[in-house]
């Protein structure tokens, strides 16, 4: 009998997990789990000595067990090579198909690949030497084409047959083990999965109704609109159920479409769905603060405000019409999480009011990821004291798996092992009370395990309500002092306020109260400089925070004091320059402060300082914020969290400046309270042209920069004749020409799918050839990844076809000749076959960046295949009706030449904007 299965207590069953059983093994034979009863009785033959790494097994009765799957876990580092992998699932599947096992898993703890070991599969077959006989499986895939990744997630010890009773992340795998025994077969390795949808340019569209209908700020537009999605979107889920749910209150729409039906609706809506959603996430006994607060289609005291009954009724449809194109919102694409508020921060008015409480998601991220909150561990305690929408206190859950699973409930319990708080202050002013967008925000994160939990929404409201909290006063969080040492916070994450104005209101009141006066006794200048002492005293000894401030805190005069603050305190691990621009309300330069509270005030740092200048953060910096690939925030927390490990090391500057010139690892005696501690100022006027962090400017004389304009004159008159001339021959033709339209499905193949994986420098140095891979750059020459092999497994590969950016350039369709790959943010927009000889794909490819540039796609919508292939364009026809290839072609070269001329007058504005114009006249 085998030693391993008596130690772990397996000879009478493995680990519980409902209706399978689950052996974490290793070393017992297959040949000992058939004495044990565990595996199908027979002869194994040159197999029996093998031992697999785990099995799950559903009980039949004693002589017939049913094998589920068959676990093979590699160690780290045997895994990072095609042809390891492909070892590795052989010899799996090898198990596998002698146990007659549903599934094989195959891992090194850090990626999963799921295989079909039953599927007769020519592709992927293999000659079993150990049996001279032909072995085949396939990939499991989902139906958009990705490849299944789940990782292998079971409690230990679980030992429980009712599935109700399961831990979050041991009943999704029990689930997901269900799903796939129910779908795959010996012919089918694809599981059907309902389509991922993206609801933001919906929210978009009611915003702007909304807002254009009521002239509203954009902030209560905002409130309304989250209200009208959270109703939504409960409904979906099955938590808000009739009486109370979206279809009941829409079907009275449909009964009665008048404005007195209207008004019912509402009313309806107010009296029922409303205090539904109320009754099942009770408002905070201390703010009253709840998941929805909407006041244009409600008044202050909760009542229907029936003069916007009809915008409410006309929402509705919106809401309506979307589901019908795309979908309920149970199954909701996972970015719009992180995404929700991005898409209002675009609009005109009010936007800097918005952006006060908003940091852009990449800087979010990556300050979480240099923060180390997934070490946090029992007990500890973690603070966003000006919280806004909540970004920084809810990202970790979107991030890192064990914070994520702080909110599973157990039985009817929710026990995060961390605390996690959110402060904000507001008043009875609906604007002010972003606390409430926090709170739906949570809820949305959290939409998953709540819709596998309905009977625990008022847990689910008691956890909101403790982890955000509105202060109804002036002073809002600078109000609230520690009682004690309990009170302190291990990491604190935030962007502060940072105005001046405004202060000596705060100030007067913190004047009339002698234990606040006494608290901040720094005095320093703005708003900025009272949050950064209340961070500060308020971080527990060896407590970390990481802070987002403005650039006068670190050179201001009168700030010597609160630097000294700062440095008799705390140890300074980090300044992080932000470029301008990075927030949306802001053109202001900002930072990243990292500290580090000292446990005794006569500690002295030994340790250097990190920082970096960040250039990009992973989008344009204008009004549209287009997603780029040049993204320097990922290489900041690569270096940052290098730099903890190995900061006291004599060679860290040497180690970490050599990897990039972005980074200067600089001794503490150049942060002296009296100086600047603005950071650029170390790196030279060349150093920052080199870096793309300025722009190398060019001295000239006043009397070249004449000599420049009357060039660039004479440039523009040129251009003016060619542009005249188009004209004229389009008024002669334009007119003439007749056009058929069609939506992009009719004549491009969309089951055309994109590669899934990511591609990784590692993965593309393992793999070097010469098939270019592109990714969504701005530039159509630019191959950002490298070049791969021919013929990889896993990857596809294109031929001379046009391509659609889902980031970055969006908006720009490239065409690429040869053969090439393309990352997952690429599209291949493939002809169907019968429209290959007579449409032109110039022509095409300007068509449809003029309707995506009407359509307004951009950072917050961003055109996914789906409304991708729904985008209507013109394509001439001749007498017959048919395309004319000939006009196409025609057209296409009118729009280069348009293009050229637009770039090059672009470009002669942009090289005079680098002029330096000197009076010296010999420049």
């Amino acid at each position: 009998m085998s030693e391993e299965l008596q130690a772990k207590h397996y000879l009478k069953s493995g680990q519980i997990i409902g209706n399978y059983e689950y052996f974490n093994i290793g070393s017992t034979t297959l040949n000992q789990l058939v004495k044990a009863g565990f595996i199908p009785n027979k002869d194994y033959k040159e197999y029996g000595i093998r031992k697999p790494d785990g099995l799950i097994i559903k009980r039949g009765d004693k002589k017939n067990p049913i094998v589920i799957a068959v676990l093979e876990d590699k160690q780290k580092g045997k895994f990072n090579k095609t042809k390891e992998k492909k070892e590795a699932i052989e010899q799996c599947n090898d198990i596998c198909q002698e146990l007659n096992a549903k599934i094989g898993i195959i891992t090194d703890s850090n990626e999963y690949i799921w295989i079909n070991p039953q599927h007769i599969n020519n592709k992927n077959n293999y000659f079993d030497k150990t049996i001279g006989k032909l072995r085949s499986y396939s990939l499991i895939t989902l139906n958009s084409g990705d490849i299944l990744r789940e990782s292998f997630q079971i409690d230990s010890p679980t030992n429980e047959r009712n599935v109700e009773k399961l831990s979050i992340k041991t009943k999704e795998f029990y689930e997901l083990l269900e799903g796939i025994v129910e779908k795959i077969s010996d012919n089918n390795s694809i599981l059907t999965e309902g389509k991922k949808i993206d609801p933001l340019p919906l929210a978009r569209r009611v915003w702007q109704n909304i807002w254009i209908a009521t002239g509203k700020s954009p902030e209560k537009c905002l409130y309304n609109v989250v209200e009208l999605f959270i109703f939504k979107f409960l409904s979906d889920l099955g938590i808000l159920q009739a009486p109370h749910d979206f279809y009941t209150v829409y079907q009275l729409y449909q009964k009665d479409s008048t404005k007195r039906g209207s008004d019912n609706v509402l009313t309806y809506y107010t009296k029922n769905s409303r205090e539904e959603i109320i009754k099942l996430f009770p408002a905070s006994s201390l703010d009253n603060t709840s998941i929805i607060n909407g006041t244009i289609f409600v008044n202050e005291r909760g009542e229907p405000n029936l003069s916007q009954s009809i915008l409410f009724v006309n929402s509705l449809k919106q809401f309506r019409e979307f589901e019908l194109e795309y979908g309920k919102f149970n199954n909701i694409n996972r970015d719009f999480k992180t995404k929700l508020y991005e898409t209002f921060l675009k609009q005109t008015a009010g936007s800097k009011k918005l952006g006060q409480f908003f940091t852009p998601r990449k800087v979010v991220q990556a300050i979480i990821k240099i923060s180390d909150i997934d070490k946090l561990t029992d007990g500890q305690r973690f603070c966003d004291p000006f919280c806004g929408v909540g970004g920084f206190v809810l990202e970790p859950l979107n991030i890192y798996k064990n914070r994520f699973e702080d909110f599973s409930p157990h039985g009817s319990l929710i026990k995060p092992s961390i605390t996690y708080i959110g402060y904000d202050k507001g008043f009875e002013s609906d604007e002010e009370r972003t606390i409430i967008l926090a709170k739906a925000n949570m809820l949305i994160y959290l939409a998953e395990t709540i819709s596998k939990n309905r009977n625990l929404t008022g847990v689910f409201a008691r956890i909101f309500n403790e982890t955000f909290k509105l202060w109804k006063t002036n002073l809002g969080t600078l109000g609230q002092i520690p009682e004690s040492d309990k009170n302190l916070f291990d990491l604190i994450i935030t962007n502060p306020p940072y105005v001046t104005k405004g202060k000596r209101t705060l100030t007067n009141e913190i004047e009339k109260d002698l234990q606040l006066k006494n608290f901040y006794s720094v005095n320093a200048i703005g708003i900025e400089g009272l949050c950064l002492e209340w961070i500060v005293k308020n971080l527990k000894k060896g407590g970390k925070a990481f802070i987002v401030i403005p650039d006068g805190l670190l050179n201001r005069k009168n700030d010597t004091k609160l630097r000294k603050f700062i440095l008799d305190e705390c140890y300074l691990d980090a300044i992080i320059s932000l470029p301008r621009k990075t927030f949306f309300a802001t053109s202001k330069k900002t930072y990243i402060l990292a500290i580090s509270k000292k446990k005794t005030l006569t500690e002295k740092q030994q340790s250097p300082v990190f920082t970096y200048l960040v250039t990009n953060i992973g989008e344009t910096l204008d009004t549209n914020r287009f997603e780029i690939e040049e993204n320097d925030l990922r290489e900041m927390v690569s270096m940052f969290n290098q730099f903890k490990g190995i900061k006291h090391e004599k060679g860290v500057k040497q180690i970490l400046e050599k990897q990039s010139k972005r980074c200067k690892i600089q001794p503490l005696k150049l942060f002296q309270p009296s100086g600047s501690w603005k950071i650029d100022r170390w790196w030279t006027k060349e150093e920052k042209v080199e870096l793309g962090i300025e722009e190398e400017a060019k001295v000239v004389s006043i009397e070249k920069l004449i000599e420049y304009i009357e060039q660039t004159k004479n440039y523009l008159q040129t251009n003016i004749g060619v542009l005249e001339k188009i004209k004229a021959d389009g008024d002669n033709l334009l007119s003439k020409i007749v056009y058929k339209k069609v939506k992009l499905d009719e004549i491009i193949d969309f089951s055309v799918k994109t590669n899934t994986s990511k591609f990784t420098k590692s993965f593309v140095n393992d793999n070097k050839g010469d098939i270019p891979v592109y990714s969504a750059s701005q530039k159509s020459d630019v191959v950002s990844y490298g070049y791969v092999e021919d013929g990889l497994p896993n990857v596809r590969y294109f031929n001379g076809c046009m391509t659609w950016n889902i980031d970055g350039s969006i908006g720009t369709v490239f065409i690429r000749e040869g053969r090439f790959s393309l990352s997952e943010k690429v599209v291949p927009l493939v002809l169907f076959k019968q429209y290959e000889s007579v449409l032109d794909k110039k022509y095409l490819k300007y068509s449809i960046q003029k309707e995506a540039k009407i359509k307004d796609f951009g950072f917050s919508d961003k055109a996914s295949k789906y409304q991708l292939r729904e985008l209507l364009i013109k394509i001439p026809i001749g007498k017959d009706g048919k395309f004319d290839l000939g006009l196409q072609k025609y057209l296409a070269d009118k729009y280069e030449v348009l293009e050229i001329n637009k770039q090059g007058i672009l470009n002669k504005l942009d090289q005079m904007s680098n002029f330096e114009v000197t009076l010296d006249t010999k420049s």
